[in-house]
């Protein structure tokens, strides 16, 4: 499959201009001159689907190229529960990604290869997410260097390996001081995957990654790695520092609203990562307890 491939065609754009009610003129294949909006069903900003799908179609046919993914990643949530109920959301979602891949966003490669990672609302497929994921890489789009050591740590085109996973963390790491990048390299060296398994080298990149996070949603992730391993006496013995279950108690609550919000936002399969952050509150409650009684 060529890059080209994931381009929009002029029929793609009619496709998209039939579903949002805009027509687009054409001069060539890979240019709209401009655009005019049908607005016989209803204005941008009323309720529905068919107010969403206009203003994704404007998104679409923005001069920027990265317009779109911003207006889907600003929009996330609204747009999945809107694509789990009508199909041209989804199609509108696919051909709004393609236009601005066409324009050579990065932005829209990767996300159009996170869609078809995670299969929801598209049928999964590893290798279009890898071909995308390249083609964002190239196109200065760092997320997708993490994404491609997702795909190497676990695996999902055949054969895990860790060595490639280490190399794109790393990269992440080093290009753009990813704190997604950072808690990644740091569960390589938690779990002994590519490099040896090193504790207290886990904890300075969990560390790292927390101070680097921006927003409780992105703290999450290195929060809870870092409380679950402030409560493991044999873990803080490795990294050679003391258990300190009041850190980890606050760092627990921190994920737990953070993974809340990933999980409404569809990223189901952090589920079993909420329970743990919960149980992680109880266990740091009840090793304070124990403390307390012992101070008496």
């Amino acid at each position: 499959m060529s890059d080209t491939s994931f381009y929009a065609t002029e029929d793609d754009f009619k496709q998209i201009g039939k579903l949002v009610g805009i027509d687009p003129v054409f001069i060539s294949r890979d240019e709209v001159l401009e655009y005019s909006k049908d607005e016989s069903e209803g204005e941008k900003g009323s309720s529905g689907v068919s107010a969403l799908l206009k203003e994704m179609g404007e998104a679409a046919f923005s001069p920027d190229p990265d317009a779109f993914a911003v207006f889907a990643a600003e929009n996330r949530r609204r747009i999945r529960e809107a694509a789990l109920l009508d199909e041209s959301v989804v199609q509108t979602l696919i051909l709004g990604y393609r236009i601005g891949i066409s324009g050579g966003s990065g932005s829209c490669m990767n996300d159009l290869g996170a869609l078809y990672y995670m299969g929801e609302l598209v049928e999964q497929d590893y290798s279009k997410a890898v071909e995308l994921y390249e083609m964002a890489m190239d196109h200065g789009c760092y997320q997708s260097i993490v994404n491609l050591g997702y795909i190497w740590e676990y695996g999902r085109t055949g054969t895990r390996d860790y060595q490639k996973a280490y190399q794109y963390y790393a990269l992440a790491a080093a290009l753009v001081n990813s704190s997604e990048g950072l808690y990644k390299l740091g569960d390589m060296y938690s779990r002994g995957k590519a490099v040896d398994r090193d504790m207290a080298k886990a904890l300075q990149l969990w560390s790292r990654s927390l101070e680097l996070a921006k927003g409780i949603v992105a703290i999450a992730q290195p929060a809870i790695r870092i409380a679950q391993l402030l409560i493991s006496d044999e873990d803080c013995a490795s990294a050679g520092v003391e258990p300190d279950p009041l850190h980890a108690l606050s760092l627990f609550q921190q994920a737990e609203i953070g993974l809340r919000i990933d999980i409404e936002d569809g990223q189901t399969y952090y589920e079993r990562r909420l329970e743990e952050a919960i149980e992680g509150q109880e266990r740091a409650r009840e090793i304070l307890g124990m403390k307390s009684a012992w101070a008496e």
